[in-house]
């Protein structure tokens, strides 16, 4: 999905472009002005998500560089730093009132859908560097059963907002005269009030619900992304348009030595000072990715850093991978043996390197 081409503005756009072709889209397109228009009705939640991003300096500069749209389930991954996509809250910025108020009119808030919800999960390194599934367990609301969204039986206007789903209260202050609106309590804001109401659900039209969901984790998910699914959270009591999941990583980056820094991995080494002056080849075994095999140069230092492109980490909207550096550190022996040690000596010697060659009271029993 892009974007950009979405709200019709091209990426150098300005936080105030940006807004102006937003207003002027939402107000195209809106349900309100479009009913029964199923096109209209997408392209409007396309606008909307659209907006909800590229008004954000940070959620914009990710998208930017890494923003994509995939998947089964219509995912889309980013970082946030919170999710609040409520169309009520942009229409209040822009209008003045709820996404549901147009020209003056006050209208049902027919076009509203459910609550999201951000959860967290935890991640190890392995699942996160390769592929893996979750199952997650949602305790939701979800259309009642026994009355399927209608309210009951007797079903008449509210006799106290009259059908608006609000009262406007009034009372005297100091200062004067002072009104306040608020939702309708006698109709839970619907307009309407019923002889009986459905004994399940109690008036809600929703109750509580356990659902499971196999969640697929992408290869390449880092600390921090988040991947929404769209309607998978609480139904709407009207118009039955579920809110949406979104599901926020906390990667373990660090396992027993190896550490991932967002696609590269790091790992560091011990070799033999033999090794580190001779070119040799040496099979290491790494956690998480098993087993690699290094060469190491002749006069290899310690502290050098080897590359070894294109292993491990998956990009996560590429099918690229990208590196592995490990760290060499040369390992000095503490002891010798008498072999290694004439060695030595006789490296030295043809160095010409002064040696203190003394030999202490027990080296002279075994020696």
């Amino acid at each position: 999905m892009e974007y950009y081409s979405i709200l019709e503005i091209e990426k150098t756009a300005t936080i105030e472009e940006i807004k102006k072709s937003y207003r002027k889209l939402a107000m195209k397109y809106h349900p309100d002005r479009n009913k029964g228009d199923k096109e209209a009705e997408e392209k409007f939640k396309k606008i909307n998500e659209a907006y909800s991003v590229l008004s954000d300096e940070q959620k914009r500069k990710q998208y930017d560089m890494y923003g994509s749209v995939w998947g089964a389930w219509g995912f889309w991954w980013g970082w946030f730093g919170g999710v609040d996509v409520d169309l009520s809250d942009i229409f209040e910025q822009f209008f003045g009132g709820a996404g549901w108020w147009f020209g003056g009119a006050r209208k049902r808030p027919t076009e509203r859908r459910g609550e999201d919800l951000e959860e967290i999960i935890n991640l190890d390194l392995k699942t996160s560097i390769y592929w893996g599934k979750q199952k997650i367990k949602l305790n939701k609301l979800v259309v009642c059963p026994e009355c399927k969204w209608e309210w009951w039986e007797g079903k008449k206007t509210c006799p106290d907002c009259h059908w608006t789903g609000q009262v406007t209260y009034t009372r005297q202050s100091l200062f004067g005269v002072i009104q306040q609106t608020a939702a309708c309590e006698k109709c839970h804001a619907t307009g309407e009030v019923f002889e009986k109401v459905c004994e399940k659900c109690n008036w809600e039209k929703r109750i509580r619900d356990i659902k499971e969901l196999d969640l697929d984790i992408p290869a390449g998910i880092d600390n921090g992304m988040v991947i929404k699914l769209e309607w998978e959270w609480n139904d709407w009591v009207w118009t039955k348009v579920s809110g949406d999941l979104y599901i926020k990583f906390r990667v373990n980056t660090e396992e027993k030595g190896l550490k991932r820094k967002w696609v590269n991995l790091y790992y560091q080494i011990e070799v033999d000072v033999v090794e580190s002056v001779l070119w040799t080849k040496k099979e290491i075994s790494i956690p998480v990715i098993w087993k690699r095999i290094i060469e190491i140069p002749s006069g290899t230092q310690s502290g050098t850093i080897i590359k070894i492109a294109w292993d491990w980490v998956k990009y996560i909207d590429k099918d690229d991978k990208w590196d592995l550096f490990v760290t060499i550190n040369i390992k000095i022996p503490k002891k010798l043996s008498k072999k290694e040690k004439e060695l030595y000596l006789e490296i030295a010697k043809e160095k010409k390197i002064n040696v203190n060659n003394h030999k202490w009271i027990f080296e002279k029993l075994f020696w």
